[in-house]
């Protein structure tokens, strides 16, 4: 009697979960993935495309970079005066790629070798990406502190999203090498390197103004179009798929008028009808990273974990035992409540929690709390969150009476949520960790007169 010897092949997919009784469907390239379909020798590769992205594919062309119909020319304080910088040492394992790169960016026409004198002159900072590429920017510290900024007002995906109650379908375009897109007047941004001096054509990323200067410029170019701009983040929605392939392929015109560049590779956060999801690829990303070893791994792993803090209820105080080995008499000593505050946050993003989008036409609740360590809240719209927020408490504030830490982060909610808040009537919930009596000087008159001064 034979036996049948069964080959198992695994892999990582993505799916969708249907409410239906549906039959399961596996697509091609998922087939080939799992080796159940085998191109032949005439076949190369898989390419899927979606019409639209067919039709505006020139917008995603990643040998070129494109150029805003704007100029910047940077505004400096005559008092601070110009600094010229010693040329930083680069190592000799990054020479040969840091001057491909420099010729690179010259081919672009983002730098140009500069022969003349120059009043300001910064170092230059090569780094190696992922990929092995190397990033070159420059490290302007003495030319920032002479730049006058012009105090554009910053938008959040908050603030944005809060603005689009009802919507159902989304688009986030992100600008390729945003801060490039934009000409440069002058030669303010010569920096040296082991090839000799460059300056920037374009703005370059570091400058202290750039974000600003960078949001200033798209609100300008995308005036009156149906999106939303975070610095180089353009956000489409709409309330059906009809009015969002409408206004999608209205932006895609204007960016295509523009002369603005895309990178079809970036995402942030999931925007759903249901609400916004942390990107998967940042939680698998912490996720998979194992226990830190050292302050170093420690850093990196609050670094991962605080851009998604905001889907993480009392980040603050659960990440305070790992915060205590950042201290500079800290001692490296990995103890069992530090493995626990790690895996817990780990667990709390496997949930994939959901923030929900804020409605102006519903009642809002914010919930505060204090711990030893830190402050916590949410707002609340028919029991869902719309955002969580926290901090920790500084030296000064640990050694507060309790009631004192409980007021603290009434006040610390209402200020964190003041767009939600501000001009309606709001319910407050506060978590007491301590009895309070009657006859206690942080009781009555003294504890009303600041949630009145919050209430909106």
């Amino acid at each position: 009697m034979g036996v049948d010897t069964v080959n198992f092949t695994c892999g990582t997919l993505q799916f969708h979960i249907v409410n239906g009784d549906m039959k399961p469907l596996l697509g091609l390239t998922d087939s080939v993935k799992l080796g159940f379909v085998k191109l032949g020798p005439t076949v190369h590769a898989l390419q899927q495309e979606v019409p639209e992205l067919t039709e505006y594919k020139d917008l995603f062309d990643c040998s070129t970079i494109g150029k805003l119909p704007v100029v910047y020319r940077m505004c400096l304080d005559d008092s601070v005066h110009p600094t010229i910088c010693s040329p930083k040492r680069v190592p000799l394992a990054m020479k040969d790629k840091t001057i491909e790169e420099l010729y690179r960016m010259t081919k672009l026409g983002v730098i140009k070798p500069v022969q003349g004198p120059s009043e300001w002159v910064s170092a230059m900072v090569a780094a190696v990406k992922k990929d092995g590429s190397i990033r070159i920017c420059i490290d302007p510290v003495h030319l920032n502190k002479a730049l006058l900024r012009p105090h554009h007002p910053m938008k959040t995906v908050e603030q944005v999203i809060s603005d689009m109650p009802g919507a159902k379908v989304f688009s986030i375009l992100d600008a390729k090498c945003g801060f490039w897109q934009v000409p440069l007047s002058q030669k303010l941004t010569t920096f040296i390197t082991p090839a000799g001096r460059y300056a920037f054509l374009r703005m370059p990323y570091g400058i202290s103004t750039g974000s600003e200067v960078f949001q200033r410029c798209m609100e300008q170019l995308f005036e009156g179009q149906p999106c939303a701009i975070v610095v180089d983040d353009i956000l489409v929605w709409g309330s059906t798929t009809e009015e969002h392939d409408m206004r999608h392929r209205q932006v895609m015109d204007r960016i295509r008028a523009v002369n603005l560049k895309l990178n079809p590779d970036k995402c942030r956060h999931l925007l759903t009808d249901q609400g916004i999801k942390p990107d998967p690829t940042k939680t698998a990303a912490v996720r998979l990273m194992t226990p830190p070893e050292d302050k170093h791994g420690i850093q990196r792993f609050l670094g991962m974990t605080n851009y998604l803090s905001k889907f993480i209820p009392g980040y603050s105080e659960i990440t305070a035992a790992l915060r205590q080995l950042l201290l500079q008499d800290a001692e490296w000593s990995w103890q069992e409540h530090h493995a626990t505050a790690f895996n817990k946050l780990k667990e709390l993003l496997m949930t994939r929690p959901v923030l929900q989008y804020f409605n102006v036409h519903q009642p809002v609740v914010l919930s505060a709390d204090a711990s030893q360590h830190g402050l916590g809240t949410v707002c609340l719209q028919n029991n869902k969150p719309v955002a969580f927020a926290s901090r920790a408490l500084t030296e000064t504030e640990t050694h507060y009476a309790q009631i004192e830490k409980e007021l603290l982060a009434l006040v610390y909610a209402c200020q964190k949520f003041h767009d939600y808040i501000y001009g309606r009537p709001v319910t407050v919930h506060q978590i007491i960790r301590q009895i309070i009596s009657p006859s206690s000087p942080y009781c009555g008159s003294h504890y009303t007169q600041h949630l009145h001064a919050y209430k909106g």
